[in-house]
């Protein structure tokens, strides 16, 4: 993501300010050769990555994370870390001064020079490179045994993700302008080695977003063969076969040959 993009997906802490915490349903992979579940929770999204993944904060602990940004900062504004005291390693906690001038929870993931280290931000599930003088140790009361991590990754379930980089970029602009920075509804389709998989809806038109992006001709399908997904799958096929017909996007040349297919990164 560029740089601007990055700091437009660290929402607001005062978007928890009038959330009341309601029982969400827990969510689980679906069993093999079982039914569908459909357990949607909602979330809210942080931060879309340029291979189309994506971050997002359970909105049931959203007040928690508000109240520890909030104590965390007054601490630090008493007890200031002393510039250039701090000496990262990979691998650890601190704090980073993000560009908005405040502090937030991170990880250290790679150490090139005190000028440059690389830091993931926990909570929000972008990553930035800074001098080693705009980090600190992050205070024991507001570690991860605290409060966990925040920012869960995810995967879109159900689509392929365009190797070209053109076709990438078209369709992570896309869901960039949909959704981050909003409330969603996620649903764990099911789990790889990377991250889970998930269906992810529109939180007022319950409208599902990978769907969207097949019918926009942005990516294509994932058949996948187990039996509880056949439904899905087929409203996914049908919806690809529409953004055929009308050349839209991927398709504006009509349907890949096996060479095209294999040149953007897709299976047939």
């Amino acid at each position: 993501m560029s740089f601007s993009a990055t700091l437009s997906s660290l929402p607001h802490l005062q978007v928890w300010a009038h959330y009341e915490e309601q029982p969400v349903e827990e969510v689980l992979p679906v069993p093999e050769e079982k039914e569908r579940s459909a357990s949607y929770k909602p979330v809210f999204v942080t931060e879309i990555t340029d291979d189309l993944h994506f971050y997002v904060q359970d909105v049931e602990t959203g007040t928690q994370l508000e109240k520890l940004m909030e104590n965390m900062r007054n601490d630090i504004s008493s007890h200031p870390p002393v510039e250039g005291s701090y000496a990262p390693r990979r691998g650890e906690f601190c704090i980073a001064k993000f560009v908005d001038g405040e502090w937030y929870r991170a990880r250290v993931e790679k150490v090139e020079s005190p000028a440059k280290v690389h830091v993931f931000y926990i909570d929000y599930g972008n990553r930035e490179i800074l001098p080693s003088t705009r980090l600190g140790t992050l205070p024991p009361a507001f570690s991860t045994r605290v409060l966990p991590a925040q920012a869960t990754e995810y995967a879109f379930a159900f689509i392929q993700v365009p190797q070209d980089e053109d076709a990438r970029t078209d369709a992570v602009d896309s869901v960039v302008r949909d959704i981050q920075n909003t409330q969603c509804l996620l649903n764990v389709e099911h789990l790889s080695a990377s991250c889970p998989h998930v269906t992810l809806q529109f939180a007022d038109s319950k409208g599902d977003v990978g769907l969207g992006l097949v019918k926009e001709g942005l990516v294509m399908v994932e058949v996948r063969k187990e039996k509880q997904f056949q439904k899905v799958i087929t409203e996914y096929l049908n919806a690809q076969e529409s953004a055929k017909s009308a050349r839209l996007n991927l398709w504006r040349y009509g349907d890949f040959r096996a060479d095209d297919a294999d040149e953007f990164g897709y299976s047939r």
